[in-house]
């Protein structure tokens, strides 16, 4: 799918308060207020009229001259460019319709060429927390429609395009992540036992059991999610097959706990490629990759540094 193109973008309030917000989403407009000034006006591009109007109706001269800038930007806006507001915590973004200012008992508007989008081309939902922040803080630009400083950035984001600080952290976390696997395979038992439990205590559960020496328990740790009291068993293995993890699904019991987690830095080939199948519901496999991402997104880096230096 090709990108989107644009020169020019604009942010554009719907209504005082996002009051319009919601309607003018579902019918696929972008409303804007100005009651006082004529249709006819507008068509005509009347400008020197609808300028003397706005400085009878504004008090303030340089109020009135940012109203007028701000209508005059929307009525003569082109398909070409991007207008986008923000609704129920995502960025919305569209083209304006070749078509010129209506209106109805609600307010004025413009329709939108196609539709409103809360996504970018690749489908992506376009949630305010995970766009870059010198877009995320146009929402709380008090007026009614401004353009947009930050082009490229909104381009970016619309087309899918990672910047390229974030490709070039992307690549370091990826080598990182290498690295840390091959310092997984390093450690002693009791070691990477400690670490494991420390990961899934850094990520918010609570161990409430330990399996004692000498006893027949097929698990390590047990843990509990505060918030759902959920609990859940952990399995950990420095080395194990395919055979070794069938036979402690076969052992576990879903009664009283929500999922077994076979947790393994140096899994056999047939272990990697296995498919959990029906077991999948019961029990996770946590090898290798996985379990690095986990190290370097929970912050114990620096511990297995300390362990392998």
């Amino acid at each position: 799918m090709s990108g989107t193109q644009f020169k020019n973008a604009y942010f554009i309030k719907l209504g005082r308060g996002g009051k319009w917000e919601s309607l003018s989403i579902e019918e696929n407009k972008a409303r804007i207020g100005w009651r006082n000034q004529a249709l006819g006006d507008l068509w005509r591009k009347d400008w020197g009229k609808i300028r003397d109007e706005l400085r009878t109706e504004v008090k303030s001269k340089g109020k009135a001259t940012q109203d007028f800038n701000m209508l005059k930007t929307f009525v003569e806006s082109t398909p070409a460019d991007v207008w986008i507001t923000f609704y129920q915590t995502r960025l919305w973004w569209c083209h304006l319709a070749d078509s010129r200012v209506e209106e109805d008992d609600v307010s004025k508007y413009r329709y939108v060429s196609g539709k409103w989008s809360d996504q970018d081309i690749n489908g992506h939902t376009l949630v305010v927390e995970d766009i870059p922040p010198v877009l995320a803080q146009i929402q709380a630009y008090r007026s009614t429609i401004c353009k947009v400083k930050e082009v490229d950035a909104l381009g970016r984001v619309l087309n899918d395009q990672p910047s390229r600080t974030f490709q070039e952290i992307s690549r370091a976390r990826d080598g990182l992540i290498t690295q840390v696997q091959l310092g997984l395979q390093g450690l002693h038992p009791t070691e990477f036992e400690a670490l494991v439990e420390s990961l899934f205590s850094r990520a918010g559960w609570h161990r409430i059991s330990r399996e004692v020496a000498g006893t027949t328990k097929y698990y390590d740790f047990e843990f509990e999610e505060p918030i759902t009291s959920e609990r859940y068993q952990v399995q950990v293995k420095s080395a194990a097959d395919a055979a070794d993890f069938a036979k402690y699904v076969s052992q576990f019991s879903s009664r009283g706990y929500t999922r077994l987690y076979f947790v393994v830095h140096s899994p056999a080939t047939n272990l990697m490629k296995y498919e959990p199948g029906t077991w999948q519901k019961k029990a996770d496999l946590v090898l290798p990759t996985r379990l690095a991402q986990m190290v370097v997104d929970l912050g114990l880096t620096n511990w297995l540094m300390k362990k392998t230096k």
